[in-house]
């Protein structure tokens, strides 16, 4: 029998979710409330209706990772030895500076979250966004899928086709970290590294972060990790046991989970020159920033098609940037401006690594302020980037309301390879914009 398309299966949950009085929201809310209040933070706003993939679609899935994963990591050992290819990316100096640090780790990307527009219907999909520091979202769509696939209509759904199963993104971030960390330890020749890290997961004060961070925690000392936060004023190289160390108050770090963007850890002040330069003496293991960070450049999509990039690859992987990766101009003072006129096909990119800061719709715009950042964007060398249309599917909230919205499905690859999805919704044309933003669940059925 032929396997239905994932789309049929997300209609067929909307038809049991219709006909199902579904006391089992409440108790997922209550649920949901109950992790929210252990980690100080309150609960985010979600959909009873998950997003609904199978297993062969999570299996295409995994395999476009693993391209993905090649490609990245060709570009970046390519970026790492060849200054004139470097060049053609334009960070900021300082951020240039910090992505040639060595950091004696195997991998140039071991945590990313790569965002796309997903087809359920057909399988296909286009990237929006790839993030490498500040990555996010991961505790919510575990704890939220946990909860969606305990109400009565998703277990219906599971039991009527051989069972569903959700992804923990949250543990597979954990055990990358460990594994980049064993990777490191195993390559330094002469040095005697814990089998248990002392971890110390890193972000700025005030982040939108620290709720997930306290969370993570939990479940890596659950792991046997002495795991801790820290924050960059309190970094420091210390002589301890006669060896120099990075520490903090707390006493030695040999791992360091980075969780900042490149532009929050350039501001964070001295801890940084300390991060640094543990780094690079192979005093502690940084995952995180550092070499992955051109992947979140907005130059880099443009990147990706230009022949510098393309003799690296193989007929394959250009192939899938071709399909995949949306046509990408960075805006200079050669650029015809006018291309982009019909502004509800374009939009704008302004800032690195920071997700839907600093990205503008033309669809959301007036024509006149459109076309006012398009001449602001040549100066700051903005990118252009061609417009996605969203999926757009039928969510009941948490509190019942039945509403149209569009879905943005993140993908969390963790050393080229899928460790968990996560999808959000709202209203709007882009996710830029987006109101009434909420979380889904995601649930993978067997058949």
């Amino acid at each position: 029998m032929a396997k239905k398309a994932a789309l049929s299966y997300q209609e067929e949950f909307d038809a049991i979710r219709a006909e199902v009085d579904d006391a089992g929201v409440a108790a997922a809310a209550s649920t949901l409330k109950a992790v929210c209040d252990g980690i100080g933070t309150s609960v985010p706003e979600w959909a009873a209706t998950p997003y609904v993939i199978n297993e062969e679609q999570l299996v295409s899935l995994k395999k476009a990772a693993q391209i993905l994963g090649s490609i990245v990591e060709k570009v970046m050992a390519k970026y790492q030895r060849d200054s004139s290819f470097r060049a053609l990316f334009g960070l900021d100096p300082k951020v240039e500076n910090l992505t040639l640090v060595p950091t004696g780790r195997h991998a140039a990307v071991p945590l990313s979250r790569v965002d796309v527009v997903y087809n359920q219907a057909t399988g296909d999909f286009t990237i929006s966004d790839i993030m490498t520091g500040g990555v996010d979202g991961m505790g919510a769509s575990v704890e939220i899928s946990r909860a969606v696939s305990q109400t009565a209509a998703a277990r219906q759904l599971a039991d009527a086709h051989g069972g569903a199963r959700t992804l923990d993104s949250a543990d597979e971030a954990i055990l990358s970290i460990l594994h980049t960390y064993g990777s490191w330890a195993n390559a330094q020749e002469g040095r005697n590294h814990p089998t248990h890290p002392a971890v110390a997961v890193l972000d700025v004060a005030g982040s939108k972060r620290t709720a997930e961070t306290a969370y993570i925690i939990d479940r890596m000392r659950d792991r046997g990790c002495f795991a801790r936060t820290t924050s960059f004023d309190k970094l420091r190289i210390a002589e301890v046991g006669g060896v120099r160390q990075l520490v903090d108050d707390n006493g030695p770090i040999t791992c360091v989970w980075l969780r900042a963007t490149a532009d929050e850890a350039i501001a964070s002040g001295k801890g940084l020159d300390a991060l640094v330069e543990a780094t690079r003496r192979g005093l502690v293991c940084t995952v995180g920033g550092y070499r992955s960070w051109p992947c979140c450049a907005r130059t880099f999509f443009e990147v990706l098609r230009r022949s510098e990039c393309r003799d690296l690859l193989t007929d394959e992987e250009n192939a899938f940037i071709d399909k995949h990766i949306p046509e990408t101009t960075v805006l200079s003072t050669d650029t015809d401006i006018s291309d982009f006129y019909d502004q509800e096909n374009w939009v704008l990119r302004g800032d690195d690594g920071q997700g839907t800061r600093g990205v503008y719709a033309g669809a959301d715009l007036r024509k006149q302020d459109w076309r006012v950042r398009l001449v602001r964007g040549i100066r700051r060398r903005d990118a252009v980037q061609a417009a996605i249309t969203p999926q757009e599917l039928s969510v009941v909230s948490s509190t019942g309301e039945v509403s149209k919205k569009n879905v943005l499905l993140g993908l969390y690859v963790y050393e080229g390879r899928i460790g968990g999805l996560r999808a959000i919704c709202g209203t709007g044309v882009s996710a830029a914009s987006w109101k009434d933003r909420m979380e889904m669940g995601c649930l993978v059925v067997k058949e």
